[in-house]
């Protein structure tokens, strides 16, 4: 009809929705970036891994080449009277040795024999009470009978904590029996020669008050003393109840008086636990480089692993050589021949250290260079690690312009749905005036 104005259904849009698809859509690269960041990652870890792998490998290498072929056990045939321990393999003697435990190592100890309550001054005559340990003067306590007067101890407790507080050789304690206090020294050593002495200076009488001291000998309550055996019908002593050469390459520790045997024995069991985990160290190096080297492996096709575990079998030749190991060609693991290792220990073990010896002469630098900064894995972790930096870079890149466009975007979405906002006010008012109308042209008549 002539002149008719017809208003169409602008509708309502949701610029949100718009937006996450337009990011959705051009976020593809980034996501092709982060999917190459993520592989990368999976090499770090991978390489990281097989550093441990390694890791392990050297410290079974070392505990391997520190294990005498011709160990040594110890033991005791009574653990309560002295407890034992191998010190030195190469010399330790197989046999039995009879220890007789004939005194045990005391330190010494002083109880004052008169009591006194806890508020009351010790002395009735000010003094100075001259402490020594071990031959040396290690305190001098200054003393008054005035309980009032801080700048001098006076009270039993107060006279302990000055000792402890002068010196750390002779610990000063209170021992209450339930009615009255009593002074406890104690020498911190073992060992006849870590004595204690106490020695007035002066007029006072403080020790004569507390009843302790060379005056009082009951207050000797225990004497310090030295450690004493009978071995080789040989009388030995130690200050600390600890033998360390009186039997050769063995350390023991007397408990209690009375006899115990100490029995030496040849050992080759250290030697051969340690080469059977550096066996196995080296065939777990084999798998992990099969797995993760192999086809679908995450560093298929670096050769850096195989490299590597190429080497270390070629650092091997020591005990190939006395045809103590084989290799499973399926496995690649290699094996200890039993038999022959057995032989070689109770035959040739000079042979067999020497091989040990060869060994590390052999492997060991090759290992340090492994795990030095310079090594093949390091060198392959900072290559890709400089390659995800750069990955990084350009991904954070890419989202600023990306953030960017959509910014630009998002305003010019908002703008039309205001626009669009208007409009519909405008057909609102109009409606309300002529009806139905458009405010766009229809059939090709003019509105």
């Amino acid at each position: 009809m002539a002149g008719e104005i017809y208003i169409s259904n602008l509708g309502s849009f949701d610029y949100r929705n718009i937006l996450e698809m337009y990011y959705r859509a051009n976020s593809l690269p980034i996501q092709l970036l982060q999917s190459q960041e993520s592989e990368i990652d999976s090499k770090i870890k991978s390489y990281q891994d097989f550093e441990s792998k390694i890791e392990n490998f050297y410290s079974a290498f070392n505990s391997l080449i520190s294990a005498p072929v011709e160990g040594k056990s110890v033991s005791s045939s009574d653990e309560n009277i002295l407890s034992v321990n191998i010190t030195d393999e190469l010399k330790a003697i197989p046999g039995s040795y009879t220890v007789e435990v004939e005194q045990l190592a005391k330190n010494d100890i002083w109880l004052s024999q008169n009591g006194k309550s806890t508020d009351e001054a010790v002395a009735s005559a000010s003094g100075t009470l001259q402490i020594s340990y071990a031959g040396e003067v290690v305190a001098t306590i200054d003393y008054d009978t005035d309980v009032d007067d801080s700048s001098k101890p006076s009270t039993l407790e107060e006279i302990v904590s000055a000792i402890n507080s002068a010196q750390d050789k002779v610990r000063a304690s209170m021992v209450f029996d339930g009615s009255s206090y009593y002074l406890l020294l104690m020498g911190k050593d073992t060992g006849a020669a870590n004595s204690i002495e106490l020695q007035e200076v002066g007029d006072g009488d403080l020790l004569d008050q507390l009843q302790i001291g060379s005056d009082y000998s009951d207050s000797h309550v225990q004497t310090a003393s030295d450690a004493q055996i009978n071995l080789f019908d040989k009388t030995l002593t130690s200050p600390d109840n600890t033998f360390s050469e009186a039997i050769p390459g063995v350390s023991f520790t007397v408990k209690r008086i009375g006899t115990a045997v100490v029995n030496v024995s040849e050992d080759t069991s250290k030697f051969e636990n340690a080469l059977h985990s550096f066996i196995q160290a080296y065939n777990d190096i084999v798998d992990f480089v099969q797995k993760e080297g192999g086809k679908d492996g995450v560093l298929s096709g670096d050769f850096t692993l195989q490299m590597i575990r190429s080497s270390i079998l070629s650092k091997l030749q020591p005990l190939f050589n006395l045809n103590l190991l084989e290799i499973d060609k399926d496995t690649g693991h290699i094996s200890i021949k039993s038999d022959k290792l057995t032989s070689l220990e109770k035959e040739s073990p000079e042979v067999l250290e020497s091989a040990m010896q060869d060994l590390k002469a052999s492997l060991y630098d090759y290992l340090i260079y492994l795990k030095s900064p310079d090594s093949p894995v390091e060198l392959s972790i900072d290559n890709l690690n400089d390659r995800k930096n750069s990955l990084e870079d350009q991904i954070a890149l890419m989202n600023k312009l990306l953030n960017e466009r959509i910014e630009t975007l998002k305003q010019q979405l908002i703008q039309l749905q205001l626009f669009q906002q208007q409009m519909e006010e405008i057909r609102a008012k109009l409606s309300a005036t002529f009806g139905q109308v458009s405010l766009l042209p229809s059939n090709g008549t003019n509105s």
